[in-house]
């Protein structure tokens, strides 16, 4: 099976629309039945207008047809002690279909999202971690803080 690790593009809005539908169902946050077309439509919206500006998406294919994703929110803060550019990124959306797990897709897509960070300049990486996930977080040296975990680069 071809498997693949890239950068999405708008051209995924709608793969990147059903990870993230799967991901809320899974989480109990909406549930099959329910009408989903305006938070289908606004997130479609969201994800062309913001893609690979303020918004970086990462994915696996397997076979041509997204697997598993993940995205960076950037963001730019006044500078502090422990960040002198001011410059952030939020995690999220690290989510794999199941039927595609256990294969470190989310491990490779976090390790790029380091990786990006750390090439331009991004000091500092926070986000929110069920308990499987931070496992996989806290091996990669993000710290808890709070209800959040963050990594310092």
């Amino acid at each position: 099976m071809e498997k693949q690790l890239l950068r999405l593009d708008e051209s995924f809005a709608d793969d990147f629309w059903r990870l993230r539908k799967e991901l809320f169902t899974e989480l109990g946050e909406v549930s099959p039945d329910d009408d989903l077309s305006d938070l289908e439509e606004a997130s479609k919206q969201y994800f062309t207008a913001h893609v690979n500006q303020d918004l970086l998406c990462w994915g696996v294919t397997e076979e041509g047809n997204l697997a598993a994703t993940g995205s960076l929110c950037l963001f730019s803060r006044i500078p502090y002690a422990g960040n002198l550019t001011g410059i952030e990124g939020y995690i999220l959306n690290i989510y794999t279909s199941p039927r595609s797990r256990k294969q470190g897709y989310a491990n490779q897509i976090v390790d790029a999202i380091i990786d990006y960070a750390r090439r331009t300049g991004i000091q500092r990486l926070w986000l929110n971690a069920s308990e499987e996930g931070a496992r996989v977080y806290a091996k990669k040296g993000f710290t808890r803080k709070d209800d959040e975990m963050e990594l310092f680069l």
